[in-house]
């Protein structure tokens, strides 16, 4: 954004020591430690949410910068932070909020305050716009400075799963079950419950957690990437690992959504599965045909780095708020 002309800044309200020394720097009062990790769950209990922004803790110190920013557009990542009551408090100091969202969404009362709510997922426009709130579909996308050129070849990981096994992904262990039976050398990445994955015969695969630059560190090195949604989905393919993988010149093996060919060519681009033996299938079939594997890579990132980048989707929401 800043590079098309917007002043933009990020806030993470829920990072304690930045926003803690933001407020030390502000002449405020120290904010409250206690309970921070737990902003979420106090937006949710009625009496408490009304109440948070009188006291220094999370939402007051989110307000106050709001109050000395006075932006022209606030952006918020992250609806479930932000009550109804305290949505109107912001509005108070900004001149458009807008919010983004594509994953289970809170109340409908979380939403009723934007002027616009973006989102990735198609069912969750529909839902938000029947609600009378202005939404718009823009997809998730890459940040190309994580474009990683190596060939397959070179690449140490034959397949590898990056993601999380809670209850908004459930098909996600037997998935990653089938395709450890036909490849030995896949990496599993990810928050997990190990005795889960010891009763699904995984845990020899499974090598913790991976965020940031360690994440895009692996993508780089793996040949293929498997990938799944979680339940809200539906039949959308949304998540950011299909642009993630691609984007890092792995072949993407995941889901067949019904718009998952508006995105990318199934067959050319990334590799699409219907269930759970055929994703296997497909994992083998790219290991076994070193020349296919490269070509599905080299289809997939050429279209991730031509149509699916940050830079793109940031000329869009800047059109659509108006330009700098």
């Amino acid at each position: 954004m800043n590079g098309l002309g917007w002043d933009s800044n990020i806030t993470v309200p829920n990072a304690r020591g930045i926003q803690t020394v933001w407020a030390h720097e502000s002449g405020l009062a120290t904010p409250i430690q206690q309970g921070w990790n737990h902003s979420l769950h106090l937006s949710r209990i009625p009496v408490v949410r009304s109440m948070a922004r009188y006291f220094p803790h999370v939402h007051q110190t989110l307000l106050n910068q709001v109050k000395r920013t006075k932006p022209d557009v606030l952006f918020i990542q992250d609806l479930n932070l932000i009550p109804r009551s305290f949505a109107r408090e912001l509005k108070k100091h900004a001149g458009m909020m807008v919010g983004e969202i594509a994953s289970p969404p809170p109340p409908k009362s979380y939403f009723l305050e934007y002027d616009l709510i973006v989102s990735a997922l198609p069912s969750i426009v529909s839902q938000v716009e029947s609600w009378g709130v202005n939404s718009v579909y823009i997809p998730l996308a890459f940040d190309e400075r994580w474009a990683s050129f190596k060939s397959t070849s070179s690449r140490k990981i034959d397949a590898i799963f990056i993601g999380s096994f809670s209850r908004h992904q459930p098909q996600t262990i037997p998935l990653l079950q089938s395709i450890a039976s036909v490849a030995p050398g896949l990496h599993i990445f990810g928050p997990a419950n190990l005795e889960d994955l010891d009763r699904a015969g995984l845990r020899s695969f499974y090598h913790g957690e991976a965020w940031g630059q360690d994440m895009f560190n692996l993508l780089a090195n793996s040949k293929i990437v498997v990938n799944r949604h979680g339940t809200i989905a539906g039949d959308f393919a949304v998540n950011m690992r299909m642009y993630e993988a691609t984007g890092s010149g792995a072949a993407l093996v995941t889901e067949n959504k019904s718009n998952l060919s508006e995105i990318f060519e199934p067959g050319r681009e990334v590799i699409a599965y219907n269930n759970y033996d055929e994703a296997a299938a497909s994992v083998l079939e790219l290991l076994q045909d070193e020349s296919r594997l490269s070509e599905v890579a080299r289809n997939g990132q050429s279209r991730t780095l031509r149509e699916h980048t940050y830079t793109m989707r940031a000329s869009v929401l800047s059109s659509l708020l108006g330009g700098p």
